[in-house]
């Protein structure tokens, strides 16, 4: 699992099921207790707010790599923060640079070794600081040291918090401009070939411009490639590519598969844009948010997931009628994950 976490430059897991169905995919024989024992137990994997600013499992001994590069494409924690009017239209007042650094300070001593929930990291924070700082810490932790922390075992539906650099076992920091240009070779060595846009949209935020991405790319020792017509890049000699087999998929939301792969016009084909624009997630999110049937590495079609008591009930709606081979294939996935999750497949393909 945390050769696979490293290997893939980290599992997105906004959503945990479906990271850890991500893994199910990629490692033969585990289950979600082992996914959940090398998070919570031995530590090996990390669950923090890294690529795109959204949650992902790492290599717990990676994780200063990820928020140095997260550092080099954005810009400083701000030093003082406006009054905010928040979704449910309670008014935050502004907090000026004193505030800001006490808060955070504040936040980090109230972790100092332990694992503390939303509700009571907050009301630790009030006990030092007082009452300004309680709106804010219950809405959200981007302002008060969201990249020094991370997160700790839930407690039931709910998430814990820690800190980053006490949780992972080794913490060495990195350079910030060296973090970024490891990232990005890591990136061309899984989902390569290809280009500064594809990089940018993968990894970062807004304030990583496209003229910074292509500066980046210029910095490294790349190879160019033709891609159909179009120039990619690879790492220097990384130009040879296992050949194709035929494999059948049902991969989660957000799998990084798809994540990765940016040029979706060649990944997911018209008949199935079709269904993710009919599905209630895809309207919204496009290709990133529905379970896909992945034939030979080509979307080919959708599938749904509801667990229902010791019950895993599985449905599966190809855009095209499948070979027997490919029916198997189906059949054999829907025996993988109900194995993963510790429940009996019930498998509908329509």
């Amino acid at each position: 699992m945390v050769e696979v976490a490293h290997e893939t430059g980290g599992i997105h897991a906004q959503v945990m099921a479906s990271a850890e169905l991500s893994l199910g995919e990629r490692v033969d024989g585990i289950t979600q207790q082992d996914v959940r024992a090398a998070l919570w137990e031995r530590r090996e994997l990390v669950k923090a707010w890294t690529l795109r600013g959204t949650l992902h499992l790492h290599p717990a001994d990676e994780l200063p790599l990820w928020y140095a590069a997260a550092r080099a494409t954005s810009s400083a924690e701000p030093q003082e923060i406006a009054a905010w009017v928040d979704p449910k239209g309670e008014l935050h007042p502004a907090l000026g640079p004193a505030d800001v650094q006490e808060i955070r300070t504040a936040v980090l001593d109230s972790l100092d070794g332990r694992c503390l929930l939303r509700e009571e990291l907050a009301a630790q924070v009030v006990q030092r600081v007082g009452l300004k700082a309680k709106g804010r810490l219950l809405s959200g932790f981007a302002f008060f040291g969201g990249a020094n922390l991370c997160q700790g075992p839930p407690q039931g539906s709910k998430i814990t918090l820690a800190r980053s650099d006490q949780w992972t076992e080794r913490w060495e920091d990195v350079d910030d401009q060296e973090g970024l240009r490891e990232v990005c070779r890591r990136y061309l060595r899984t989902y390569g070939p290809a280009t500064p846009k594809d990089f940018r949209e993968w990894f970062t935020s807004r304030e990583f411009k496209p003229a910074d991405a292509r500066a980046l790319f210029a910095s490294l020792e790349l190879e160019d490639v033709d891609v159909e017509g179009h120039t990619a890049h690879v790492l220097p000699g990384d130009t040879s590519f296992p050949e194709p087999r035929q494999t059948v998929r049902l991969l989660p939301e957000y799998d990084v598969y798809v994540m990765g792969f940016r040029e979706r016009e060649q990944l997911v084909p018209e008949e199935v844009r079709r269904q993710v624009a009919a599905h209630g997630r895809g309207k919204y999110e496009g290709p990133a948010g529905v379970r896909f049937l992945m034939i030979d590495g080509i979307a080919a079609g959708l599938w749904e997931r509801k667990k229902r008591g010791r019950r895993i009930e599985l449905g599966v709606t190809p855009s095209r009628k499948l070979t027997r081979a490919e029916r198997a294939g189906v059949d054999a996935e829907a025996e993988r994950i109900a194995a993963f999750l510790g429940l009996e497949p019930v498998l509908t393909v329509e």
